[in-house]
């Protein structure tokens, strides 16, 4: 999928195994740095987290630029989905250098067209940290609300029928 428009044009492309070394590396950054690993996923080498990933999700896609397709800055994803609902979560990174030049609005655009025309959704649902305001102020940014908390998770979401 391509993004339409003026700002920085990118491709969103379905995440595979073969994509699992620049996927593990948004998370993780470079396993030569020594990072103190506490969590589950960390224990996982890159093909395993790749296929824990998207073993939860329904749409796994990575971001990257028209300019430069070969390399990863980002992902997108759709999961949890509740058909019963019409609800999905929506989430996503995106490497530091690249906030700020409407990439991830791009990408939310294009997997909120996805999460529409293929799963018929009615409600998105995003969740972040309550300390990150950046990704506080995007989701309220694209019409998220605040709908509570799950501990120091805000839930937010978006009606979108």
């Amino acid at each position: 999928m391509k993004s339409p428009g003026d700002r920085i044009k990118i491709i969103l492309k379905k995440i595979s195994v073969k994509d699992s070394e620049s996927f593990y590396r948004l998370y993780f950054g470079d396993e030569s740095a020594g990072q103190d690993r506490t969590t589950d996923e960390e224990h996982m080498n890159p093909v395993q987290f790749t296929e824990h990933i998207l073993s939860l999700c329904e749409e796994l896609y990575s971001i990257r630029t028209v300019e430069n397709e070969n390399i990863v800055i980002g992902d997108c994803a759709l999961h949890h989905w509740n058909q019963e609902e019409k609800k999905i979560e929506i989430g996503g990174s995106l490497l530091p250098e690249y906030w700020g030049k409407g990439i991830m609005s791009a990408a939310f655009e294009l997997l909120i067209a996805l999460a529409k025309e293929k799963y018929q959704v009615n409600i998105l649902v995003a969740k972040t940290e309550i300390s990150n305001l950046k990704a506080l102020k995007f989701a309220e940014k694209l019409g998220f609300q605040k709908m509570g908390n799950e501990g120091d998770i805000i839930i937010l979401e978006k009606r979108v029928s």
